[in-house]
Parts: structure tokens; C-alpha cells; sequence
């Protein structure tokens, strides 16, 4: 009977530890995840991995995530995408501007912004253009290329200058300096009138001698784009998704005309818009043998602007426009303003997605005659064409 009795009891500590022991692991680890035990841990852990190397040890050593607020660009997360895996040191010089710029960083609530990166951002792309343009000799002023002003607007109040490249973030804008002339979003929204008409009506066009008087007390941007991206985005916008009855319309019906290829007396495509290549066709004998301005839609930056006779202080690329124009609001005060956002983003695909199809249908001398055409953008604001030879 005692010995029936005391494995009875021998089995009901085995019980009570057993589930003891159950108890207590989860209140360890909730212990050790709240007191922040476990990071402290792991750190040890990262510090070990790390060996002797100091540089090696700081660069592996763990720390605690930063999350941005929500809708927030940083500059790094671009760099780390180019950083080469062998060289060490290059990783260091970023990990350590990395630091910096979280040291650095303004931030509202919305993003969070490098502005030392940025301004030499900015200097960097100046310098490039002012480089170029004494290089080419497009700072002086020949019988056919004079400084234009035709296309500036000027807002005194808040002291911007910009000029209006169309397809680059160009409704956006124009959405904002309608804003910053006094029109109310309620109005924008409803109005049938054309955003550009509404601007010309508070934002005369200047002349050249108003427009440097303008730049020297203002803050002067432009908006630029990849030359053939903003080529393909002009004629989705205008040529293949014309409004009927439009002058683009009308356009198109005549490029189809002109330029449409037959096989034994039939069209080689029933389509109601031109191909990319037929617009091609057509805009290579504009350049050409010219009968009136080339659109305002696809004529060079360089001509458009004429930005080798005119200085900027911001030179936005529509590539990291976010950034760009988070850092142009900031340094004009215009956050009460001007809230970011997009406007007009086209019809059908994503640009980007049907770039290099629209190209393929292009022969080397078609490539090499829009290359020729948009040259000095490409050189002005630092892009390549060599993928687009490629295809």
C-alpha cells in the first residue's frame, strides 16, 4: 500500500514539473523580448560573427531598425542597389553616409529627406549642364538658337520660376502654380477649361529680360525626362490615344496616310492610330524639312527651354522626382502650399513597360536619327541611349 502510494505521488511531481516547465519557457522569452534582453543577444551574437577586423565589426554590429513614416523616400535606399559586393570599402563609405543621413535628416510627416545630399544633388546636375553647354557652345546666342522666355512662368509671391517641359510631371505643376495663382482644387476639379489657358491668364509670358530679372530673385527649376521616355509618352498621350476630332487626332490621320506601308494595295495594319514607327517617320522629315514648330509635345528640351542661357537652382529628373520635388517645396517654404501629387498618369501601359517594345520596331537609322535629334538632352542632363541601340 506505501509503496502503491509513493509512486503515486512520484508521478504527480513528474506531472507538476512537467508542466512547470511548459509555463515557464514562454514567460522566459516574453520576459526577454519586452526587457529587450533578446536584442542585446543577438548583439553579442553579430559582434562575435565579426571577428577582430574593428571596421568589419562596426559594419556587421546589429542595430534596431529605422521605419520611416509611411510614404517616406530616402536617397540610400537607391545607393545600396548599386553598391558593388567586393568592394568593402565602398560599403563602409556608405554605411557611414548612411548614419549621417538619419542623423541629418529632415523630417515632416511627409518624408524624410537628405538635404545635404540633395543640394550637392542639385549642384552636381547644375554643373554638368553649365559643362555641357560651354562644351557645345549652346551659351551663345546663333541666328537659330536664341535664349527663349516664351515658356517660363514666373510666381512673384511665392518666388519660383519654371519652365513648362511638357511630358515631365508638366500637369502636375501646372496643377500647382494654378494653385499658388489663387485657384481653388474645387474649381480645378470642375473647370473644363485647359490648365495651361488658366495659368497664361495670371502668368503672362515673360520676356528674356524679365525672366533674369525673375531668376535672380527667385528659386529657378526645371523638370527633365530620358529623351526617348518622354518621346513614347508623348505619342501615347497624343498620337495613339487622341481625343477624336482633336488636332492630334487629325494628325494622326494624316501620318497614316503619308507614311502607312501597303502589301499588294492593302495596309499592313488596320489600326486607327499610326505605329510608333509611321509617328517616327513622320517626325524624322519634320526635323528635316521642317513646315511649321515641331510640337511643343516632342521638341528637345534644349530648344524648348533653351536652358544653356538661364540658371537653375533645381534641376528635377522625373527618374527620382519625389525626392526632387520634396527637396524643391522644402527649400521654397511651400509645404502649406503644395501637397505632391500625381496628375495625368496616361492611358494603358506604364511607359517604361512598352519602351523597348516600341523601339524594337525601329531600324538602327530610325534610333540613330531620334538620337541625333535629342543629342544635346542627353548630354545636358546626363542620359544614355546605349540600351536602346542594343534593342
Amino acid at each position: 500500500m506505501k509503496g502503491h502510494t509513493r509512486t503515486k505521488w512520484r508521478i504527480i511531481k513528474r506531472l507538476f514539473l512537467f508542466f512547470t516547465t511548459l509555463s515557464v519557457i514562454p514567460l522566459t522569452v516574453l520576459y526577454l523580448i519586452t526587457s529587450d534582453h533578446l536584442y542585446r543577444f543577438r548583439q553579442y551574437t553579430y559582434g562575435a560573427i565579426a571577428g577582430n577586423g574593428s571596421s568589419r565589426q562596426q559594419l556587421l554590429q546589429f542595430r534596431a531598425p529605422i521605419h520611416p513614416p509611411d510614404g517616406s523616400v530616402h536617397h540610400l535606399r537607391l545607393v545600396q542597389h548599386r553598391l558593388h559586393a567586393h568592394d568593402r570599402q565602398q560599403q563602409l563609405q556608405h554605411h557611414d553616409h548612411y548614419q549621417r543621413a538619419i542623423k541629418n535628416s529632415t523630417i515632416n510627416s511627409q518624408y524624410r529627406l537628405d538635404m545635404d545630399y540633395m543640394k550637392r544633388r542639385m549642384e552636381h546636375r547644375v554643373e554638368r549642364l553649365q559643362k555641357k553647354c560651354t562644351e557645345y557652345r549652346l551659351n551663345e546666342s546663333k541666328h537659330n538658337y536664341k535664349p527663349k522666355a516664351w515658356e517660363y512662368l514666373i510666381q512673384h509671391e511665392y518666388h519660383l520660376v519654371w519652365c513648362n517641359v511638357f511630358k515631365a510631371a508638366s500637369t502636375s505643376w501646372m496643377y500647382n502654380f494654378n494653385l499658388m495663382a489663387g485657384y481653388s482644387p474645387q474649381f480645378l476639379r470642375k473647370t473644363k477649361d485647359v490648365p495651361l489657358q488658366l495659368a497664361r491668364q495670371k502668368y503672362p509670358r515673360p520676356s528674356v529680360e524679365k525672366l533674369q530679372e525673375a531668376i535672380n530673385e527667385s528659386i529657378s527649376f526645371i523638370i527633365v525626362r530620358h529623351p526617348f521616355e518622354r518621346l513614347v509618352s508623348a505619342y501615347k498621350d497624343k498620337i495613339q490615344y487622341a481625343l477624336p476630332n482633336s488636332h492630334h487626332h487629325k494628325l494622326g490621320n494624316r501620318i497614316i496616310q503619308k507614311y502607312r506601308k501597303t502589301v499588294n494595295g492593302k495596309p499592313v495594319t488596320l489600326l486607327k492610330y499610326p505605329l510608333f514607327s509611321e509617328f517616327v517617320n513622320y517626325l524624322l522629315d519634320e526635323i528635316k524639312h521642317p513646315h511649321y514648330e515641331i510640337d511643343m509635345h516632342w521638341v528637345p528640351v534644349t530648344h524648348f527651354c533653351t536652358p544653356c542661357f538661364f540658371h537653375y537652382d533645381v534641376i528635377a529628373k522625373f527618374e527620382t522626382l519625389e525626392e526632387d520635388q520634396n527637396y524643391l517645396i522644402s527649400i521654397g517654404h511651400l509645404d502649406s502650399v503644395i501637397k505632391p501629387q500625381w496628375k495625368n498618369a496616361g492611358k494603358g501601359a506604364h511607359t517604361n513597360d512598352v519602351l523597348l517594345k516600341f523601339f524594337s520596331e525601329l531600324d538602327a537609322a530610325q534610333v540613330r536619327g531620334l538620337y541625333d535629334y535629342y543629342r544635346y538632352d542627353f548630354e545636358l542632363f546626363g542620359y544614355s541611349a546605349k540600351e536602346y541601340f542594343k534593342a
